[in-house]
């Protein structure tokens, strides 16, 4: 038997194994009472017997697959599709946003003089009418960039940001300052610079196809986050009440309010909703996490407030979702980040989208 045939067989035997395994938890659902319709779902492998990584099978459903970034399903365009992150000014003077509601990931990071800026983490952006204000990259963003694997957009970088050499080639960027060089950044002459520069997802969708960036992920990429197949109540021990989850960040004072009907948590800062001017929506998201991380001055760089911090190592933090919130760990594996239960489970989230706060103190975060 030659090699083809062999490669076909295990795919054969793999899928059916797979399909054969989920059968037998229905049984068990139903031997309990716990009657679901039956779905369509399809397994798909790719070089079976040479899977890397799991994005190497994708589990599709009438015509979608899952988004690793939200454990939701999605359109299968987008399957084993590279995201991109994109740096969002997060100051009182750059609002309103535009386009950041389509992101799958929100990060939340102190830059200088106490102000945060925000890096969007979108798969599905080739169609968003606008992405403003985009602003400068810092190194430690970059860095998290590698980790999900993304396109890195923004308008401007840190000295110490943006180094090809210290990820070995695996950090495709635009930075859209340079015009002349990479086309497709506008400024919007409505606004006041620098709070003005913004582009098009099909703007980003052409500059990354003309610099011939891959379009999939790489083979180094491992998902950071695990999701349940369906939206859970957090039934731990430990788990407080977090209706209203309020995190000390000096300049726009944020904080999110759980809707029991929709069961997300409504963003509001500067005293008012965030608001995505392009949707005219507010912002959204299932699952809250709070990443407890040292901030620290930049050597050499201190006058001006730069802020330096480290992703390697594991540190505390808390999970919410559903208006509860339990507290768990992260570790860092050089390009993966995991998150765990305080009995040392992975963490597995309730599927929808997530901001990230990372911030520097449990004493700066309150809940009710």
């Amino acid at each position: 038997m030659n090699k083809k045939w062999r490669y076909r067989i295990a795919a054969l035997t793999l899928a059916a194994s797979m399909l054969l395994t989920g059968c037998g938890n229905k049984e068990e659902e139903a031997s309990t009472g716990d009657q679901k319709p039956a779905q369509s779902v399809s397994v798909k492998v790719s070089e079976p017997s040479m899977i890397k990584n799991a994005l190497s099978v994708t589990l599709s459903k009438d015509g979608q697959i899952k988004n690793p970034l939200t454990g939701l399903y999605i359109d299968e365009h987008y399957a084993n599709k590279r995201p991109i992150s994109i740096q969002i000014e997060n100051t009182y003077a750059a609002q309103p946003q535009y386009g950041v509601s389509h992101a799958d990931i929100i990060y939340e990071m102190y830059v200088e003089g106490g102000i945060t800026r925000l890096m969007c983490i979108i798969t599905e952006f080739e169609d968003i009418e606008r992405l403003e204000p985009i602003r400068s990259n810092r190194h430690y963003y970059d860095r998290k960039s590698v980790e999900y694997n993304t396109v890195h957009v923004f308008w401007g970088a840190s000295d110490f940001a943006n180094h090809n050499d210290l990820y070995d080639g695996h950090y495709p960027h635009l930075q859209f300052i340079d015009l002349i060089r990479e086309p497709g950044g506008y400024r919007d002459d409505t606004r006041y610079m620098p709070h003005n520069a913004y582009t098009t997802g099909k703007d980003l969708l052409k500059r990354i196809n003309d610099k011939k960036f891959s379009r999939t992920y790489e083979s180094y990429y491992k998902k950071n986050h695990a999701f349940k197949e369906e939206f859970e109540d957090l039934k731990a021990s430990d788990a407080k009440t977090a209706k209203k989850i309020e995190i000390n960040f000096r300049n726009n004072a944020p904080w999110f309010e759980y809707d029991e009907e929709g069961k997300v948590y409504n963003r509001f800062q500067f005293n008012d909703k965030q608001i995505d001017a392009e949707t005219g929506e507010q912002l959204q998201f299932t699952n809250v996490l709070i990443q407890f991380n040292t901030y620290s001055a930049l050597a050499g760089y201190e006058a001006a407030g730069s802020q330096d911090m480290s992703w390697s190592g594991s540190g505390d933090g808390f999970y919410c979702t559903g208006g509860k919130a339990i507290p768990v760990t992260w570790k860092n594996s050089g390009t993966t980040t995991k998150w765990y239960t305080a009995d040392g489970s992975e963490l597995k989230m309730n599927p929808g989208k997530t901001w990230i706060s990372v911030y520097n103190s449990k004493e700066g975060v309150k809940f009710e």
